[in-house]
């Protein structure tokens, strides 16, 4: 049996930063007490490197240990993390959360302007409503797919709709 070690500070802090300091676990996104799990397991052979570690909250790992999180998706949330990571940032990622539970959410200039990575991405739509006054936001279809396979953990449909290639994508 391995022996464990303590997982040094800058390993940690690493983990945490990378998931915004909340659960991995893309639809629990609990921020209160997290814990750090080893993807693959210091008793078979798991390194305290950040490519293994997930940030995870006590109630998801607990859940894992018992067989009710299967390996493979805390691998997806992982992975999902590290794509997130690269292009949007978890205040980005909180306003497409907040969206897919409000059909429309009207808004200020104010209010645009937080989005604006969301809007030029494809995934939000700005509208002007009525006599231009009223300013409005809402997931666009993509950025609706997006967040029903980000919530889902399934990275490959997270990156693609209906089996067309990144660049088609991006380009919707």
């Amino acid at each position: 049996m391995t022996k464990r070690r303590s997982l040094p500070v800058d390993v940690k802090q690493q983990v945490l930063h990378e998931g915004g300091f909340r659960c991995g676990n893309p639809v629990c996104r609990s921020i209160l007490t997290l814990d750090i799990h080893h993807l693959e397991l210091v008793s078979e052979g798991g390194a305290n490197t950040p490519d293994n570690l997930l940030a995870v909250c006590p109630n998801c790992h607990a859940l894992h240990h018992q067989g009710n999180i299967p390996v493979a998706s805390l691998r997806a949330w992982k992975l999902l993390l590290l794509a997130l990571n690269q292009a949007f940032d978890t205040h980005t990622v909180d306003i497409l959360l907040t969206l897919s539970t409000i059909p429309k959410l009207h808004v200020g200039g104010e209010g645009v302007l937080q989005c604006t990575g969301a809007i030029a991405s494809g995934l939000v739509q700005f509208r002007v409503e009525h006599t231009g006054s009223e300013l409005s936001v809402q997931l666009s279809e993509k950025g609706r797919h997006f967040v029903e396979a980000w919530k889902a953990g399934d990275q490959n449909a997270a990156v693609t709709l209906r089996g067309s290639s990144m660049e088609e994508f991006n380009s919707m």
